[in-house]
């Protein structure tokens, strides 16, 4: 019997996904969701499972929702849920750049690190655990492909913070880990607008701006959420692993911003008024006001020119790890965004 597995962050987009590839080969999986009640926990996360094309209702004997908050102490779940763990996956994350919110981000993202520690310790210290970071903990040196070497630095936000102080916590825990950093995951296979718009509800307004403080040469490392969910069940159940951090990313493969943007145009000619002009250039203060500052969280991300390596993923998991390229998916997702949702999703807190 293959062993249980408890994943956090089943209602987000990579949870979701991750729950459904662990029941796809047959392992029992536990998800943790915040609610009131567990009838309320099972619609949330049924309702997210539901939306992906990678689920069907056979899998539901093999999927339990638990009751609990990553922030609270065992993550407030009963003690039988977690009892037989062999692995917990922590896809649970405030992955908002909005810097007002800066205290809930730690909270989630920091706090969460230091009660996973003390559950997995107190209740599964032999479980193997997957702490799912993200990529942009790294953007130096600027101009390449980093590997996982690369220490932590370069441009930072709130969030990045708080996952370089979260990917601490968890290689000083002792424990069985492993860190693994996606780099900008869409939601390829998953049938929902919001998730969609999650990030690229900027591209729209993009278009409403045009002129673009942005290096068309510059490399965006996207990966969709599908291949990342199968890289972290490979990693999770692989008996042994030559190391404790691994990119899921793109890497050589990734695309510029120029070659990205012409693969959406030509799904979407409206968006044909968006010019790239370059790092420095100067835009209309009015304009900026109006649009592009919300962009501004985005775009050092955007300029820093950087792919992340996957060359150590591919050497553990084989064919898995081969990510497809952004053009085959992301036009049809941006084709999915209206401009007055994106205009919604920029103002929302």
């Amino acid at each position: 019997m293959k062993p249980t597995t408890l994943v956090t962050g089943g209602t987000g987009l990579i949870g979701g996904e991750v729950i459904i590839a662990m029941a796809r080969e047959g392992y029992h999986v536990r998800a943790l969701v915040r609610a009131r009640t567990k009838a309320q926990a099972a619609r949330r996360l049924f309702d997210r499972l539901e939306k992906s094309e990678g689920y069907c209702g056979k899998l539901a004997p093999l999927i339990e929702p638990v009751l609990g908050d990553t922030t609270a102490d065992m993550f407030g779940a009963s003690p039988e849920s977690l009892q037989h763990l062999g692995a917990i996956i922590h896809c649970a994350a405030n992955t908002s750049f909005e810097e007002r919110t800066s205290d809930n981000i730690l909270s989630t993202n920091v706090g969460g690190a230091q009660q996973l520690v003390r559950l997995a310790r107190a209740a599964a210290p032999r479980a193997r655990i997957v702490f799912v970071s993200t990529a942009s903990v790294v953007t130096s040196p600027e101009n390449t492909c980093l590997d996982e070497s690369a220490p932590c630095e370069g441009y930072s936000n709130t969030y990045t913070r708080s996952k370089r102080e979260a990917e601490q916590i968890i290689s000083d825990s002792g424990l069985d880990t492993v860190i693994l950093r996606p780099s900008i995951v869409l939601s390829r296979g998953v049938r929902d607008r919001v998730m969609a718009r999650s990030i690229l509800w900027a591209v729209p307004i993009m278009g409403a701006v045009g002129a673009l403080p942005i290096d068309p040469e510059a490399h965006i490392d996207f990966v969709p959420v599908d291949y990342v969910a199968r890289a972290i069940l490979r990693v999770a159940v692989k008996p042994t692993l030559k190391h404790a951090l691994y990119n899921i990313s793109s890497g050589a493969g990734s695309q510029s911003f120029d070659a990205l943007l012409t693969g959406v145009v030509a799904q979407c000619p409206d968006l044909d008024g968006i010019q790239p002009l370059g790092r420095g250039a100067k835009i209309s203060p009015r304009l900026r006001e109006r649009l592009l500052r919300p962009l501004d969280a985005y775009l050092p991300f955007i300029n820093a020119d950087v792919s992340y390596s996957n060359e150590r993923l591919n050497e553990e998991i084989g064919p898995d790890a081969i990510a497809p390229c952004a053009l085959s998916y992301m036009p049809q997702l941006v084709a999915m965004i209206t401009l007055r949702e994106a205009l919604d999703e920029m103002l929302r807190p």
